[in-house]
């Protein structure tokens, strides 16, 4: 549970920051590399998805925030902060989802 949360929170972190999830994902495949040995890589995987989509609508630098906070007028920030509830309930059905696979 502490790796797909931990999964979770780089997506989050790093979009954040304004890294595109595909690059993000360059960085946890090297990472857990050698936990696809150990676990079902296919729990994993599904973490990795669901953590690459969760960030679509709370990344502060992403498509939809930023068309989002043209339209409306709104600092992108205050976007992030109304939509991050969503994107964490997202991720945590994502890591149960992975749990169960593993």
């Amino acid at each position: 549970m502490i790796i797909l949360s931990l999964i979770l929170f780089t997506y989050i972190g790093m979009g954040l920051l304004g890294v595109h999830p595909i690059a993000t994902i360059g960085v946890l495949l090297e990472i857990l590399q050698p936990f696809f040995e150990v676990f079902n890589p296919i729990g994993i995987g599904v973490m990795l998805i669901v953590g690459a989509l969760a960030t679509a609508s709370s990344g502060t630098y992403g498509i939809v925030v930023t068309m989002t906070s043209v339209n409306t007028q709104q600092n992108p920030y205050a976007i992030t902060l109304t939509n991050l509830p969503f994107t964490l309930i997202f991720g945590f059905i994502g890591i149960v989802v992975s749990y169960f696979l593993i």
